[in-house]
């Protein structure tokens, strides 16, 4: 039990917020929940990240992690605006006002734009521009950016952990878009797959909070990755897990990167040549945070729940 126990999760009601709720609650901590696409249970309460006035029922002075976001990056570009730009904007003004001593921002490696595939992409290429031709298809990673950058200025207290492809029982993006790709058997999969792709089990990120939590405000926008592991050996454990056959192509397909229609093979396509690994050096050093568990029993666990 802590000294300070007192701890605001927005957006428990996730894939990651119910995960790290969870796992707080069982390490005895006392949860302020908050749940916006199912109504609240008796320990929960309900809250619109877009709504000004929702944020007063927050109790004040106490750490806050938040998780509410929009990951469907199919959603409209004004949509994303709304929920990630705006609704950090009402978090900032709300946490100014109520002394929160640390603000934590679960963040995204989508925040380096079109350098979220290649290999070392480390803090430093952080996309921090307005519009241009490359990063207009990416609104996703454009708000996650103009949301930390709202953040950093604010002068709160702050951490925000950048995650990459999170994974885990109830995953139904990543380990979902896997699924896809590897059932349509007709089609090979791209070749290559030996450069490293960054990834973190969801069981990793509550233990990640807690440590964040310990050590303080880093004040820093860091990565945070469970395993970096050779895309093909990430396909080789889903496959296997699923019982099912492994085909490459014998060369690229220009298609398969501009495939807007089918996003999982244009992830398996990118991956496959390009990597997407993010350095962790700067966190680990920081926190001494070293991650728990195998990533293969994590993707087994996964996979054990998509169809």
């Amino acid at each position: 039990m802590k000294n300070d126990n007192r701890l605001i999760i927005i957006g428990a009601d996730g894939f990651i917020g119910s995960s790290i709720t969870s796992y707080f609650r069982q390490s005895g901590w006392n949860i302020h929940a908050t749940v916006f696409n199912r109504p609240p249970s008796e320990e929960e309460f309900t809250l619109d990240i877009t709504s000004p006035e929702d944020f007063n029922s927050l109790p004040r002075g106490i750490p806050l992690i938040n998780t509410a976001g929009l990951p469907d990056q199919s959603a409209p570009a004004s949509l994303m605006r709304k929920v990630q730009v705006g609704g950090m904007k009402n978090l900032v003004n709300w946490a100014l006002k109520a002394n929160c001593p640390h603000l934590i921002q679960l963040s995204s490696i989508s925040v380096y734009g079109n350098a979220t595939v290649g290999i070392g992409r480390t803090e430093a290429a952080t996309l921090r521009r307005g519009w241009n031709p490359i990063t207009a298809p990416l609104p996703y990673g454009r708000t996650k950016a103009r949301a930390e950058a709202l953040l950093e200025k604010s002068g709160i207290p702050f951490s925000a952990p950048r995650l990459p492809a999170v994974y885990g029982p109830g995953d139904s993006f990543f380990s979902g878009q896997i699924r896809r790709l590897l059932k349509n058997s007709g089609r090979p999969l791209p070749p290559g797959g030996k450069k490293p792709v960054s990834i973190i089990a969801v069981d990793q990120v509550g233990p990640l909070m807690e440590s964040i939590l310990n050590y303080g405000p880093m004040n820093a926008a860091l990565n945070a990755v469970g395993a970096h592991i050779p895309w093909k050996t990430i396909l080789e454990a889903y496959a296997e897990s699923w019982d099912l056959p492994l085909r490459f192509d014998t060369r690229n397909r220009i298609r398969d990167y501009l495939n807007f229609a089918d996003p999982g093979r244009q992830m398996a396509a990118y991956y496959a040549a390009f990597g997407a690994d993010f350095p962790d050096d700067k966190l680990r050093e920081t926190l001494g945070w070293q991650p728990c568990g195998d990533w293969r029993r994590y993707i087994c666990e996964a996979a054990a729940e998509v169809n």
